[in-house]
Formats: structure tokens, sequence, C-alpha cells
């Protein structure tokens, strides 16, 4: 891990969608899934009412993890699910949230 700040991490994934998306947007947005080693990630963008979908960056997945492992550092503020919210002017805002039915389902799946 690189032992970066929390807001370098949060300029590293904005860079990641900026580069990500190749037409002009009005808001984007990556959903993360995030289940302790791995990820899954699903990105979006708006112009109007239209919806787009991208491919998200490798390189965020590097970000998301260390993100992760700095805000539940002593077990506090536990996630699994993330939305990063981007404007083209840079603001930003992410919403972490714990979804028990992922955290058990995932539970299953490595006692398989």
């Amino acid at each position: 891990m690189k032992n970066r700040e929390i807001q370098e991490i949060y300029l590293s994934i904005a860079d990641g969608i900026v580069n990500s998306i190749k037409n002009d947007w009005e808001t984007a947005s990556i959903e993360i899934e995030w289940f302790g080693d791995a990820g899954d990630f699903s990105g979006n963008y708006k112009v109007g009412t239209s919806v787009s979908y991208f491919e998200v960056d490798d390189s965020i997945f590097d970000d998301v993890e260390e993100l992760h492992e700095i805000t539940t550092e002593n077990d506090s503020n536990k996630w699994n699910r993330a939305v990063f919210n981007l404007k083209p002017t840079g603001e930003f805002n992410i919403d972490f949230s714990w979804d028990q039915e992922l955290a058990d389902e995932i539970e299953q799946l490595n006692n398989e």
C-alpha cells in the first residue's frame, strides 16, 4: 500500500472516472461492492436524462482497496457498498453503506 492521504485517493478515483469517459457528461458515478480483497464496480454517466455506462479503470481497484483499509481501521465504519458521485467541476461525494445480505452471500460463497 502507498499510504496516501484520503484526499489523494479521492482525487485518484475522480481522475480514473474522468479518464474513462470519452464524451461530455454532467454527472458520473461508480457503484462499488467490496468483498474484502475483491470488488465489483459499475460506472455510469449522465447527460440530461440519458444514462451511459463506462468501463471502470483497473487503477480504481487499488484506490478502493486502500480507501477501504483506511476507512475501516479498528472495525469502525464498516462498509461493503459505496457510491462515488462526481461532477465535471470536481465536486464529489461518496456514500458508504453496509449491506448485510451482501455480506451473508459472500460468507456463504466462502464456505462452499
